[in-house]
């Protein structure tokens, strides 16, 4: 971080001009040289790392770099080849590159040379390991496979949301989508705008609903994936289509009223009239 701010606070002075300068108290960020100096007392502060320690870290930077190469399509094959000689992270980030480019063969090899890697070494390439292997299991439409893969991992880092997600995909189009509910409603319960897991949720139950054979879980399945439709649509600003959704909702709850599941509408009808009010306040606020 110092050595960023030193090199912010040099291109800040080769492009300063005549009158341009502004003290810092004016400012919406104060100067680089000032932020350099407290980058470098909170450096100091830190204290010295062990060997194994350093290697981590390293080794977790190595990862992530090449990971944000590749999937931000910033490196080519021969690029990720050549590191790949001496970078694992980079091995990682081109055996994803090969599943995204339907070469499973080479996938495999590659995913079979990391394999052979110590235990420990391996382990610390955990649980990007696993979401890699999962991807490209998914991209062969092998999704209980991957799903066994990605459960492995969500047991060790159960905190860890992108394992949640990644695993209620594969769950849910394994049919097991009661499983994938089960992963996903925490994470909405914790951030209410999670609109990737309020997305996942839809997803779960309309497959839920076209592959039950019970009708009362189909119904409540139907009135479900509306529900949770109209949460993202909140999330995104269309609130329109939020009450739109919440609407229909709430008819077929109102359907299964007069059915024997009607011990099952009067709670589904009582959080759907509380998610429209919901959904009218946020319409109606005015900052």
């Amino acid at each position: 971080m110092p050595r960023f701010f030193a090199t912010m606070n040099q291109r800040s002075q080769l492009n300063q001009v005549e009158n341009r300068f502004l003290p810092s108290f004016v400012r919406s960020h104060p100067l680089s040289n000032e932020r350099l100096s407290e980058a470098q007392s909170r450096a100091q502060h830190y204290p010295s790392l062990s060997l194994n320690q350093q290697q981590r870290h390293q080794a977790l930077f190595d990862l992530l770099y090449w990971r944000v190469q590749s999937t931000g399509k910033h490196a080519s094959e021969t690029v990720l080849m050549t590191a790949a000689k001496n970078s694992v992270g980079a091995k990682l980030a081109l055996m994803n590159w090969y599943g995204e480019q339907q070469r499973f063969t080479e996938a495999s090899d590659l995913l079979a040379e990391i394999n052979r890697l110590p235990p420990t070494q391996r382990q610390n390439l955990e649980p990007l390991l696993s979401i890699t292997h999962s991807q490209i299991l998914t991209e062969q439409n092998k999704w209980s496979q991957a799903a066994d893969v990605l459960a492995s991992q969500q047991r060790v880092y159960p905190e860890r949301r992108d394992l949640r997600l990644y695993l209620a995909e594969a769950l849910t189009n394994s049919n097991q989508p009661i499983r994938a509910q089960a992963l996903l409603k925490p994470l909405t319960e914790q951030q209410p705008s999670d609109r990737y897991a309020w997305q996942s949720l839809q997803l779960a139950n309309e497959k839920l609903a076209k592959t039950t054979d019970s009708a009362s879980l189909k119904n409540i399945a139907t009135i479900n994936a509306l529900r949770y439709r109209s949460h993202d649509q909140l999330w995104s600003s269309r609130y329109e289509s939020a009450l739109t959704s919440l609407t229909q909702a709430k008819q077929l709850a109102e359907k299964l009223q007069t059915t024997a599941q009607a011990s099952s509408a009067r709670p589904l009808l009582a959080n759907i009239n509380a998610e429209i009010k919901a959904v009218k306040t946020a319409k109606d606020f005015e900052p």
